[in-house]
């Protein structure tokens, strides 16, 4: 579920192939949107999952970085947390998808933030980031994301989420 490439699948494909349970697949409506739902997946029992799409358009895999990027910053300017830190969106999985490849990613949304809180410091020290401003009538802003390889990512989660106790969890 966490990975995969599929060259000729759409989005939709994807999701409805490795979510446990999918039965359909839909476009999320634009108010979905501003909450962090791109796509709407129906499982067994009419329980609904929210995904908040990421689409790259190059897979850097291919240059041998591997990353996911994960966003410190929506507007620098107003300090305005990324998503990586907006635990109250509706989000429940972050599907990363890579145009020129199909290669895909899927991670749980709220064990995300929950380490991304744990390890930005680090990660920014760690990895590359960049800062990208967005122009507009009034100015336009800054965002700026980390690209953490997956890896780190997920050994991240396993840490924090493999079943220690909570005094361990803590301190992980």
């Amino acid at each position: 579920m966490s990975h995969g490439v599929s060259m000729h699948a759409s989005i939709e494909q994807v999701l409805l192939h490795n979510v446990p349970g999918a039965r359909a697949v839909a476009k999320a409506e634009r108010d979905d949107e501003r909450r962090g739902v791109d796509y709407w997946v129906t499982c067994d029992g009419a329980v609904r999952i929210a995904i908040d799409l990421k689409a790259r358009s190059d897979d850097y895999s291919l240059r041998g970085e591997d990353d996911l990027a994960l966003e410190v910053w929506s507007v620098k300017e107003k300090s305005i947390a990324g998503w990586t830190l907006q635990s109250d969106k509706r989000t429940d999985y972050i599907l990363w998808y890579w145009k020129d490849t199909g290669r895909w990613c899927l991670v749980p949304f709220k064990m995300l933030v929950a380490v991304f809180v744990l390890h930005r410091d680090e990660w920014l020290s760690r990895f590359k980031h960049r800062e990208q401003t967005t122009p507009s009538g009034n100015g336009g802003w800054t965002s700026e994301c980390v690209f953490v390889p997956r890896r780190d990512i997920w050994a991240a989660i396993y840490r924090r989420f493999s079943g220690r106790t909570f005094e361990e969890a803590s301190r992980v």
